[in-house]
């Protein structure tokens, strides 16, 4: 599965020091959710990463900056689709200049896994998928419908939500293309300790990661 790491909006104490170790322990994909930062904050904010660990990085904001940073794509929220005319020049014109950035988007309910995409995207989040205390699905999804949309759904869905040591044997078991790591890092005091500690479990209960 691929392992991708959403940053909180709100930036954590240790927040710049974890990415860049989750990034050297192999990391391959950061989402930075920062929707609130302006184009030079969220310009600033990118410099604080080290230049090799650029191309790793999705950003859901200031989709320009991946024009002048060598960024990994960028992410559709919401806001974004409810500008078309303006999604439809902006997409159409990073595109032109560096095709070769992946696009990804959000639904929070399995149904709206069957629309129509507004915009066509390499891979999409849903969820919130799990309770983060039981590890187990939360109300309005099921096992079979997931599986359905796993397997025969040509989408590579990530889970977003929940996903912890006690969900995501689940979450493999139902055949998701990735997982992504949220709240489980960030509600803690070390993030990369919690981390390395999702990361070793993966590895104890033979999940693969990427």
């Amino acid at each position: 599965m691929k392992l991708t790491v959403i940053t909180p909006s709100r930036k954590h104490e240790h927040e710049i020091s974890s990415i860049i170790s989750m990034f050297n322990a192999g990391l391959q994909t950061l989402h930075v959710r920062k929707n609130k930062l302006s184009t030079y904050e969220l310009e600033e904010y990118l410099k604080e990463i080290p230049e090799k660990f650029h191309n790793r990085i999705v950003i859901h904001s200031h989709h320009k900056l991946a024009l002048k940073y060598n960024l990994k794509g960028f992410h559709f929220t919401s806001t974004h689709l409810k500008k078309r005319l303006k999604l439809w020049w902006n997409t159409k014109m990073i595109y032109l200049r560096k095709p070769y950035l992946t696009k990804s988007i959000s639904y929070k309910r399995m149904h709206e896994i069957q629309f129509e995409e507004k915009v066509t995207t390499d891979y999409c989040f849903l969820g919130t998928m799990f309770n983060n205390i039981s590890g187990e699905l939360y109300s309005g999804f099921y096992k079979e419908t997931i599986l359905n949309a796993t397997q025969k759904q040509n989408k590579k869905i990530i889970a977003r939500g929940g996903i912890n040591t006690k969900s995501v044997e689940l979450a493999y078991q139902l055949g998701f293309y990735g997982v992504s790591l949220y709240g489980n890092l960030w509600k803690s005091t070390h993030p990369f300790d919690k981390y390395k500690e999702f990361i070793n479990y993966c590895k104890e209960k033979n999940i693969p990661l990427d």
